[in-house]
């Protein structure tokens, strides 16, 4: 028997009667329910952003993926570039393999250049007529004036590809950069199409300077499905002054440049560009992407 008010002692083995949770001990497991769901969602969503949402840095697009529109790019420079009054000479690419996208990460930048040769004080208006020639989508634009220090050019091609040209105003040669900037590393076919035969205005100016070679061939596939190319021909002997070997060649010619050490002209649609080194000469032509 026991006393009113006394409670007897728990015999051993006996729990007692079983608790029940408290409403903080239940608060907690909801709320630990929750963030566990919510981290599934998160990792749910940024699993299908990765595999489906367009690329919001360089860095998510490797250098194999960024080439074909640094292609495109290049052949809307070239053609833009390409005209009365102007020269153009198309340069090879340029692959950096030592380029950095962190400090511990190293990456993989392609770069090609489009050389412009213009007449004295018209910088600024090539540079404006090639912005207005390439395509609407890469929103180019020209800063700077005629009398400032630089003219610049600034275009977007896509994908992270940028289009930059910066000269003073005075400058008759300059390049149009496309570049892809530094992206991840990935196994590349930077060959370039295949061009057909150079044109006549390269042998008429390689037998100016009384030489011949065979030519170095830098090609782009153009929008119509055509191939502009640049032949360059080194090594032909040096005879001295350039624009009496080139007299009879450039009669009836379009002279873009004529200096000392470099000529620019064009023979009907062809830019044809011939610079002086200490001991040769090199010869290139340019077909059009147009």
């Amino acid at each position: 028997m026991t006393r009113p008010g006394y409670s007897p002692p728990t015999q051993p083995g006996f729990a007692g009667p079983p608790r029940q949770p408290s409403v903080h001990a239940r608060r907690r497991w909801w709320l630990v329910a929750i963030t566990i769901g919510w981290v599934v969602v998160l990792a749910g969503l940024s699993l299908w952003s990765a595999r489906h949402d367009p690329p919001t840095v360089p860095e998510q697009r490797d250098i194999a993926q960024a080439l074909p529109v640094l292609t495109r790019a290049t052949s809307a420079v070239l053609a833009a570039a390409d005209g009365p009054g102007r020269a153009v000479r198309l340069e090879a690419l340029r692959v950096d393999r030592g380029c950095r996208l962190t400090p511990v990460r190293a990456g993989m930048e392609a770069t090609r250049d489009v050389t412009v040769f213009v007449p004295a004080d018209q910088a600024r208006a090539a540079l404006d007529a090639i912005a207005k020639g390439l395509p609407p989508a890469y929103r180019a634009h020209v800063t700077g004036s005629g009398t400032g220090a630089r003219v610049s050019l600034h275009a977007d091609a896509g994908s992270y590809v940028a289009l930059d040209a910066d000269v003073p105003p005075g400058a008759q040669v300059f390049t149009v950069e496309v570049s892809t900037g530094c992206r991840p590393p990935a196994a590349l076919d930077p060959a370039d199409p295949r061009a057909g035969d150079p044109p006549p205005a390269l042998a008429d100016a390689e037998r100016a300077f009384h030489g011949s070679g065979t030519p170095n061939v830098s090609a782009v596939a153009c929008a119509d499905g055509r191939t502009a190319a640049t032949y360059t021909v080194d090594g032909l002997p040096r005879t001295g002054d350039l624009g009496r070997s080139l007299e009879q060649v450039t009669a009836g010619a379009a002279v873009v440049l004529s200096d000392p050490a470099a000529w620019a002209y064009r023979s009907g649609d062809v830019s044809v560009v011939v610079n002086a080194g200490p001991a040769s000469t090199r010869v290139s032509a340019t077909t059009p992407c147009h």
